[in-house]
């Protein structure tokens, strides 16, 4: 691969790796592109190619949105509380966090869709109580920033983003990179896909759940009526009318 600052430096010690390749690629990709290859990576961690994760961390390009997404892709429940041990994980979490915070990530252009919204509180909801149910919830960090929970305005994500042939790799190298990054994209519009379904399908549940609540209090509101009435014309019936 040829020199290239903006990688190098991360991927020195595994120059062949296939996540420098990707990263390569995605150093000339808009940040639509990032979003989709953000979501093809959620659930990949421990494969080569999701080191690129870790690695924009550190770019200060990287849309608001897309740390938020970023975060809940590198997210592991048991790493984050404590329970096992990942320092290269821990870190790439905390230091996103801290940089969230601190204003590192200037641009919030696209948006956190609700879907996308509810997962990310749902994924911390079965953090949680999995950590209560297993006995480790004690003393373990739960301080994931209220931000990153909820949805973020903005500007959608197009499905099909243009994408821009890379300037550094060639050859096979650069077929290799491009060929994985469209995978990427491809991977990424699925689990979007997955997320809208899991969203409706919490809606539905919502609604039902509130549908049979307010039919409750009816039927109870009716029933109370109808006492009433009962006892109001034995009422009147005793004295006479």
């Amino acid at each position: 691969m040829a020199t290239h600052w903006k990688v190098e430096s991360f991927f020195k010690a595994t120059p062949c790796d296939s996540g420098a390749y990707l990263a390569e690629w995605l150093a000339g990709q808009s940040q639509v592109v990032w979003a989709h290859v953000i979501r093809g990576l959620d659930g990949q961690d421990g494969t080569p190619e999701a080191r690129v994760l870790e690695w924009m961390v550190g770019r200060r390009e990287l849309d608001r949105s897309n740390a938020v997404r970023l975060f809940w892709s590198l997210f592991d429940a048991e790493v984050w509380m404590g329970r096992r041990e990942d320092e290269r994980l821990a870190a790439a979490m905390e230091r996103l966090i801290e940089r969230f915070g601190a204003g590192f990530y200037t641009v919030q252009a696209l948006e956190v869709t609700r879907a996308e919204a509810f997962c990310f509180r749902k994924r911390l909801r079965r953090a949680l109580r999995r950590a209560a149910a297993e006995g480790w919830a004690e003393g373990a960090r739960l301080d994931v920033p209220a931000a990153f929970t909820r949805r973020m305005p903005g500007l959608p994500i197009i499905v099909q983003p243009p994408l821009h042939p890379s300037r550094v790799l060639t050859g096979e190298i650069r077929e290799a990179a491009e060929c994985l990054g469209t995978g990427l994209l491809v991977a990424g519009r699925a689990v979007m896909k997955s997320r809208k379904r899991e969203a409706l399908g919490g809606l539905c549940k919502r609604l039902a759940i509130q549908g049979a609540s307010v039919a409750g209090i009816c039927g109870a509101g009716l029933g109370g009526w109808l006492y009433l009435q009962q006892d109001m014309q034995q009422m009147l019936a005793m004295v006479g009318y």
